[in-house]
């Protein structure tokens, strides 16, 4: 697989993470966590340090959203919406920070789209370049 395409499934998993985590927090816990990442990074196959920082930061991001969420019975029936309330924009860094890592080694358009809306999440606008212009960069 690619880099690229492992990377869009891996920006999926943590966006299954936090939809979990805000929904059901008494799922998670710490042993939860650990088994998550290690399963995310998997045997490293294509992910360098940074990138599995970046994934050690999603994990951070999804205990604050689990200590945020436990015991509420309240909040939005969107989970997307409970991590806006709990983190902002910052929720959506580490998968913005994942895809920008994975287009400067293995731009793909269906990479470049999640890359977009995670752009959208955290700046509160479109990215001022298309796929082609990114790739006419590089």
């Amino acid at each position: 697989m690619s880099t690229s395409g492992r990377v869009v499934g891996l920006l999926h998993s943590i966006d299954a993470l936090f939809a979990s985590v805000v929904m059901e927090p008494a799922a998670w816990d710490e042993q939860a966590f650990g088994e998550w990442l290690e399963s995310a990074v998997g045997e490293g196959e294509g992910l360098d340090r940074d990138a599995v920082k970046i994934l050690q930061r999603a994990v951070r991001r999804a205990q604050r959203l689990r200590r945020n969420w436990e015991g509420r019975p309240d909040g939005a029936d969107d989970w997307r919406m409970r991590v806006d309330e709990t983190l902002g924009s910052a929720g959506w860094r580490p998968g913005l920070e994942l895809a920008e890592w994975a287009m400067r080694t293995d731009p793909d358009p269906e990479l470049f789209q999640e890359y977009a809306e995670r752009f959208r999440a955290v700046n509160f606008t479109p990215p001022a370049m298309t796929y082609n212009d990114w790739t006419g960069r590089q």
